[in-house]
């Protein structure tokens, strides 16, 4: 299945080319640097389907990333194209392989989380409300996510606008992948 579209307002969703990329290096996790050019570079950051592996100060958030050298994949993103491109089915194997006993939940979790979303940024005591709701302890919820890479810190604390409380950037590919289904 090509997913290569446009959104309506100009985005063209990533082409074949830049999926392949993805999807022959998704065992090492790792895109070598001399697969890489500038402008596969700033499309595999800006749908979240590679991120430059080398950071400020080792944040492992996104927008600490450093361009300049290989791009790491994240955890999700892999499951994507080992479970034939099926972004359920990644969602359910990333927390079948880590542990979690009702894997169905976080499929309907990450849907709460693109739903309760203002753009791609949710706040943290949005991912609290939505853990409570599921049962969930809300530290552990949002480690699960962060670990999957299906969101990342983005600002701590009273940063950004009227927000008391820390933002995470969703991944914009597996968000576009939901709404596309709807």
């Amino acid at each position: 299945m090509s997913l290569s579209c446009s959104d309506g307002n100009g985005l063209t969703f990533p082409d074949e080319k830049i999926l392949k990329i993805v999807e022959k290096y998704i065992e090492t996790g790792l895109i070598p640097l001399k697969e890489l050019d500038d402008e596969k570079m700033l499309t595999l950051d800006f749908f979240k389907l590679a991120v430059p592996l080398e950071s400020i100060n080792g944040s492992l958030a996104w927008k600490h990333r450093n361009f300049g050298s290989e791009m790491e994949i994240p955890y999700i993103v892999r499951f994507y194209f080992k479970n034939n491109r099926n972004w359920r089915k990644a969602i359910l194997e990333y927390f079948k392989a880590i542990g979690e006993q009702d894997p169905e939940e976080f499929v309907r979790i990450f849907g709460e989380v693109v739903e309760n979303a203002k753009g791609l940024l949710i706040c943290c005591e949005d991912l609290v409300d939505i853990a409570m709701k599921h049962g969930k302890e809300p530290g552990a919820l949002i480690s699960e996510l962060k670990g999957s890479g299906l969101i990342s810190p983005i600002v701590g604390c009273g940063v950004f606008g009227k927000s008391k409380a820390p933002l995470y950037e969703i991944n914009r590919f597996f968000a576009i992948l939901l709404k596309i289904e709807e």
